[in-house]
């Protein structure tokens, strides 16, 4: 019998997330519940949407998992917030962890942990609660993951990695091996890291930039 799940959300994120746990698991989505003030609709996907205020009374904790599907709004505190919350209700929580992945038995994950599409999570790597690795990321052994951090698409992270609470990394980031990303910062997407960041910092890649174009290239 399939398990009964409700997700914390009505953006992008829910929507993703209820496509991946009704074709990848054996959890049903029931619905879904978000602050009364953001609400936009009572119906997402056919679904029902509840008031976060309301979720104990519309899908009791004792009957359904939870899973926060709610992106890196705010530095990642409004995700914390709600499964805090969630938490404090009583609620259990769901793993979302891709068929596509590779997560290694020796690898210890916390709740409420998802692992996109071809990631790779290995030996030893500890990935706290509330945390999102995205596809096609690559977690090295011996790191860790503190609670609440985003790591949306192919961040590629060596050994003896630490990145702490609520960090958000880019896209497409390098991190070599023994580096701290200290808690609450934001690194840019493409962004390469050799070095330690201090807590609460803000590291953005240089970017492109447009080279000139040749005359033969402007034939093409």
């Amino acid at each position: 019998m399939p398990k009964q799940l409700v997700i914390v959300g009505n953006g992008q994120m829910a929507e993703l997330f209820f496509s991946h746990f009704t074709y990848d698991t054996d959890y049903r989505v029931a619905g879904f519940a978000v602050d009364r003030a953001f609400m936009t609709s009572d119906r997402l996907l056919g679904l029902p949407v509840a008031p976060f205020e309301e979720v104990e009374s519309r899908f009791a904790p004792g009957s359904f998992h939870a899973f926060v599907a709610i992106g890196p709004a705010k530095n990642n505190t409004v995700r914390a917030a709600r499964f805090l919350a969630m938490r404090q209700k009583g609620y259990r929580f769901a793993n979302y962890i891709s068929p596509h992945a590779i997560v290694s038995p020796d690898a210890r994950l916390g709740e409420n942990v998802s692992v996109g599409h071809f990631a790779i999570v290995s030996p030893w790597a500890r990935i706290s609660d509330n945390v999102h690795i995205g596809s096609g990321s690559s977690i090295g052994h011996h790191c860790e993951v503190q609670t609440h951090a985003f790591l949306p698409l192919h961040v590629i992270m060596a050994g003896s990695v630490v990145i702490g609470e609520r960090v958000f990394v880019g896209a497409g980031t390098t991190i070599r091996d023994n580096v701290s990303i200290g808690a609450g910062s934001v690194i840019g997407a493409g962004s390469a890291l050799l070095s330690d960041v201090e807590a609460n910092s803000v590291y953005a890649s240089a970017g492109a930039r447009p080279l000139p174009m040749r005359a033969d290239q402007a034939k093409l």
